[in-house]
Parts: C-alpha cells; sequence; structure tokens
C-alpha cells in the first residue's frame, strides 16, 4: 500500500483533524451562567453581562481575515496548537476571577483560538482526502462541531451547580485535541496536497465578490441574531418564571446542538421533500416553535420546543449555504466564506445590543421580549422566503 493510501486510511489523523472541530462552537457552553453573573455584576445592564458570552464572536469578525497570513509564517501544525493552546488556557481565567475586564478579555482570546481553529479544520480535510473522503469528512466535521458543543453544555450544567466560575472549567478539555493534533499531525501536512501526494507551494488566487454574497451575509447575521436569543434569553426566561434554575437552562440549550446533528444527518431527505423552500419552510417553523415556549410554563416542553427550533435551524442553515455557493463567482468560495462568516460574527457579537435597543423602544426588557423578537425574525423570513420563491415561480411560467 502506497504512502497515499495509508494517509487516506489512518484512524489516528482522521480523529486528530476532527477533534479540531469539536472546540468550534464552545464559546457559548456557558450561556446558562447568565442569571448567576447577572447577580455578580449587579450594577452592569443585561446587555453588558450577555457580551461575555457573544464577545468570541467579535474576534470571528476579523481574525480568519488573517489566519491565512499567519498560517504562511507558522505553517498549519504550529497554528493548530497556538488555536487550542488558547482557547483552553484563556477559557479557564473566568475561573479564578471575577473581574469583569479580565473575564471579556479572557473571552476575546477564546474567541480569537477558535477563529484561527475555524479555517484549518476545513483546510486540513481538502488538502489531505481525496475528494470523495473530503465530502464525507466535511459532513462528519459538522456532527463534530454540534458534539463539541453538546457535551460542554452538559459539562456546564452540572459545574454550574457548584457556583458560575466553575463553568469555566469546560474549556480545559481543548487540551485533548491539543495532544491529538501535537501526536496524531505530522508537521509534514503543513503543505501537503492530496492531487500529487507531496508538498506544494500555497498558489495565489485573485478571488472577487458580488452583491448577492453580500446580501447572504446581512441575512445570515439577521438569523444569528435570533439563533443567538435563544442562547442568551432563554436560561434568564427559566429563571425568572420560576421554571428552573440555571443548569436546567443550561441543559435545554444542550439541547440545540443535539437537535442540528440529527438534522444533519436528516437533511438530504427534508430538502429532497421542501426543493428551494426548505428555508422558508424551516424558519417558518422555527419561529413558531420558539415562539410556542413563551406560553409554557413547563422545562420539558420548552426543551421540546426548543429542541424543534434547533432541528429546523440546522435545516435553514446547509440550504442558506448552499444558496450563497451557487452564488459566489467562479474560484472566490475562500473569500465569498470569509464575507458571510463576517456577517455572522457581526449579528452574534452585538445581538445583545441589538435587544437592549429593541427592549429600551417597546419599554420592555424581558428575555420573553427578546424571544419574541427572534420568533418573528424567523417566521417574517420564513413567509417573506416562500412569497419571493412563489413570485419567481410565476414569472418563469409566465416567461414560458
Amino acid at each position: 500500500m502506497d504512502d497515499k493510501n495509508v494517509i487516506q486510511r489512518s484512524k489516528t489523523l482522521m480523529i486528530a483533524i476532527m477533534g479540531i472541530s469539536l472546540v468550534l462552537s464552545t464559546s457559548g457552553a456557558i450561556s446558562g451562567t447568565i442569571p448567576l453573573m447577572e447577580k455578580h455584576f449587579a450594577n452592569m445592564s443585561t446587555a453588558t453581562v450577555e457580551l461575555i458570552v457573544t464577545i468570541p464572536s467579535l474576534s470571528g469578525i476579523f481574525v480568519p481575515l488573517l489566519a491565512g497570513f499567519i498560517e504562511k509564517i507558522t505553517g498549519k501544525k504550529l497554528l493548530a496548537l497556538i488555536g487550542l493552546g488558547v482557547t483552553a488556557i484563556c477559557g479557564i481565567i473566568p475561573v479564578f476571577t471575577g473581574n469583569y475586564a479580565l473575564i471579556l478579555f479572557s473571552r476575546i482570546m477564546v474567541g480569537v483560538g477558535i477563529a484561527l481553529l475555524t479555517p484549518l479544520s476545513v483546510s486540513y480535510i481538502t488538502d489531505i482526502y481525496d475528494e470523495e473522503r473530503a465530502n464525507e469528512l466535511l459532513g462528519y466535521r459538522n456532527s463534530f462541531i454540534n458534539i463539541g458543543s453538546t457535551v460542554l453544555l452538559f459539562l456546564a450544567g452540572y459545574l454550574i451547580k457548584i457556583s458560575w466560575h466553575s463553568a469555566y472549567w469546560v474549556f480545559a478539555l481543548a487540551l485533548i485535541p491539543f495532544l491529538m493534533t501535537l501526536f496524531w499531525i505530522p508537521k509534514r501536512f503543513d503543505n501537503y496536497s492530496v492531487t500529487v501526494g507531496e508538498n506544494v507551494d500555497q498558489q495565489k488566487i485573485k478571488q472577487t465578490t458580488n452583491w448577492e454574497i453580500i446580501g447572504y451575509a446581512i441575512l445570515f447575521g439577521i438569523m444569528q441574531i435570533s439563533y443567538m436569543g435563544i442562547n442568551l434569553k432563554v436560561p434568564s426566561y427559566i429563571v425568572n418564571n420560576h421554571i428552573g434554575d440555571s443548569s436546567t437552562g443550561s441543559f435545554i440549550l444542550s439541547l440545540l446542538p443535539i437537535a442540528a446533528i440529527v438534522s444533519g444527518l436528516l437533511y438530504k431527505y427534508i430538502y429532497h421533500a421542501w426543493q428551494k423552500n426548505t428555508t422558508a419552510i424551516s424558519a417558518t417553523i422555527a419561529g413558531v416553535a420558539l415562539g410556542a415556549t413563551l406560553l409554557l410554563r413547563n422545562a420539558y416542553l420548552i426543551g421540546a420546543c426548543v429542541m424543534i427550533a434547533g432541528f429546523f435551524w440546522g435545516i435553514m442553515n446547509p440550504h442558506m449555504t448552499e444558496l450563497f455557493a451557487l452564488s459566489s463567482p467562479k474560484g472566490s468560495m475562500t473569500l465569498s466564506t470569509s464575507i458571510v462568516i463576517f456577517g455572522i460574527n457581526v449579528g452574534g457579537t452585538f445581538a445583545p445590543f441589538i435587544f437592549q435597543f429593541l427592549g429600551t423602544t417597546f419599554h420592555n426588557n424581558s428575555p420573553e421580549m427578546g424571544l419574541l423578537v427572534s420568533s418573528i425574525i424567523w417566521i417574517a423570513f420564513g413567509v417573506i422566503f416562500l412569497i419571493v420563491n412563489f413570485m419567481l415561480a410565476n414569472k418563469a411560467k409566465e416567461k414560458k
């Protein structure tokens, strides 16, 4: 068996590469600590406290654009080790301090670490594996992202019972993929290309964009605001209405990535049934399910509604990704992806202040208001999407 086949079949290499993806969606694992942190930082506004959860997204706005340049200096392996090390070390700083500024800085650095890893989690796969295997592993990558998020949310939910500080110990788990990368991913894969089975120089490609991609970046950003509404408002909604404690809220949030894992497995079947209306129907159902939580006072039923919303969020996401990919100029997918990620992270970072602004405008800053806004955005998006698809279909018939 030649060297190329050995690489394609190496289980330790595949596990190590997948391990990097485990930490990509873990920055919000401590969302359940919001009610307790609000008590600790009693002199601060809710939006300021919620910023602790969303601030890692700020790093995600700019760092991915610099990751390629940094990689040319460090190489992939060292960059991956830096990203994982920063995530693990800075992630546990809040365990030892209650200083807001220091906690905020540590969370920004967690965002930096994760942002450095995001492009690597894709490029390692596409550079090392042939097309068929790479497509399979990219699917596994999405599952690993959600598995990592689920595990950390579960663990954080138990650690919250000790104190909100203790919940931040979950980031120490980033040391596991750190060790796997250190021992199982050889340095020689820094510039490896599966097309020739050897190291090659990186090529510079001039990439362009268009208004459609910018439009999708805005849409993704708006949708991310709604999704962050679940992470930011559900724990406080649970505690304020005496439905459960902070650990209950954390447990309910852990259902989101579980639902996304299931939806990822079923996506191709749902898309086959709904076709171009996949996003429209999914957004509408997700919005209705999220709005239903406001009528409930039972943790199990709220968890079921959140899981339904998370499931259909996991359906609309890949469909919208497919739509923007079709709109991307030829040879510019990397730039298009960076622009869309920029939009997502802007929406995620400033979500607390958007909710605060809307709450002030309507004289209602309760968690219920935030969840209602998120629900309305998704429903409106779905209905508008359906109307547009209907109009385009009629226009196509008229041309015939």
